[in-house]
């Protein structure tokens, strides 16, 4: 996608590098977090680490998308393909380890948690699904 509109793929800019170490931090915070010897603590941790960069690649491809729309020719069309091929997906691996995350939380307060959650029940891929889910979750504690 990057070549097919004018992008080296290769080239380090200051935003790779930004993000290189905001992805290292995460990693870094994990491995503190299992070497403290709390195994709840840990999952904790790594969920969260998980959903803020499930986060990124969210807003990342909705740029994407945006950007296509505002685009004419080969590099919108490069764009669009990119976007609807990964796009759903991103979506998904959002609204699943939001889930997952939520549910661990609630167990670690003590709270009945549905697990697995119901994004993962129910396989959802929208945000109505995720609204429909967590609803569904209530309904079981």
């Amino acid at each position: 996608m990057c070549r097919e509109v004018g992008i080296d793929p290769k080239r380090e800019t200051p935003g790779r590098t930004v993000v290189r170490h905001i992805g290292g931090a995460l990693v870094e915070a994990m491995k503190m977090a299992k070497k403290a010897g709390e195994p709840v603590g840990a999952q904790l941790v790594a969920c969260e680490c998980v959903v803020n960069a499930e986060t990124k690649d969210h807003l990342d491809w909705f740029l994407i998308g945006k950007v296509s729309d505002h685009l004419d020719g080969d590099k919108a069309a490069a764009l669009r393909a990119a976007y609807d091929e990964i796009e759903d997906q991103e979506d998904e691996h959002l609204y699943h380890s939001k889930g997952w995350c939520r549910e661990l939380w609630i167990e670690s307060l003590g709270i009945t948690a549905v697990l697995p959650p119901p994004e993962e029940r129910l396989d959802v891929k929208t945000a109505m699904g995720v609204a429909k889910a967590e609803a569904s979750a209530e309904k079981f504690r």
